[in-house]
């Protein structure tokens, strides 16, 4: 299966360069401009890898890398910056970023770069790992409760029937969505915005 590569800055051309060069490596590139887009693809999508620019007209690349940490917490993500100061670079790792590059991009380096962390992700069974990933008696849990449900659920409505912890459900859909198991859709109510609901595939 194509590793699923995010991208998310505010330039067009890197966009662009960025999508040809996941093209070429027969990645899935999905391309975000602004936060909105990006937290739109990191909420139902399911992601290998994402690249963030560290300077963004409405969410600068520090909390950028934040906001995904707090998402996705095991996610590999690599910034993209002009800057060349040791301490920047220390600002993106204390934030949960895993590695950087510095613009212009340089292809080679950069898939280099992109393959080492995908492989590490794979090797250290980032969906296996019972500590940090997915462990086989809470999946099995969540697939037994959610055979049951007849209709499409919050959440929320998942940790009550099931008694798992919002953040540990969070990772668990991720994965199983990955794995073609359940189906994710906008729900709208009468006032919000709309929530995520999942219903498990038969």
């Amino acid at each position: 299966m194509a590793k699923t590569i995010l991208i998310w800055d505010d330039n067009k051309d890197i966009l662009y360069t960025m999508e040809q060069i996941c093209k070429f490596q027969k990645w899935r590139p999905l391309l975000a401009e602004n936060s909105v887009q990006a937290q739109k693809f990191l909420r139902t999508s399911a992601i290998d890898l994402v690249i963030v620019d560290y300077h963004m007209p409405d969410m600068d690349g520090i909390t950028a890398v934040k906001t995904i940490r707090k998402l996705l917490p095991h996610l590999p993500i690599i910034v993209l910056t002009i800057e060349e100061r040791e301490f920047v670079a220390e600002r993106f790792m204390e934030a949960g970023a895993d590695d950087y590059a510095l613009k212009p991009i340089k292809a080679v380096d950069l898939i280099a770069r992109i393959k080492v962390h995908l492989s590490y992700a794979e090797k250290s069974q980032y969906y296996d790992n019972t500590e940090k990933g997915i462990g086989s008696v809470t999946l099995k849990k969540l697939e037994d409760a959610m055979r049951e449900l007849k209709e499409y659920k919050e959440i929320e409505e998942l940790e009550e029937i099931t008694g798992i912890k919002k953040k540990t459900l969070y990772r668990y859909l991720q994965y199983m969505q990955k794995e073609g198991q359940v189906d994710v859709q906008n729900s709208y109510g009468r006032m919000g915005r709309p929530k995520l609901v999942y219903f498990l595939k038969r």
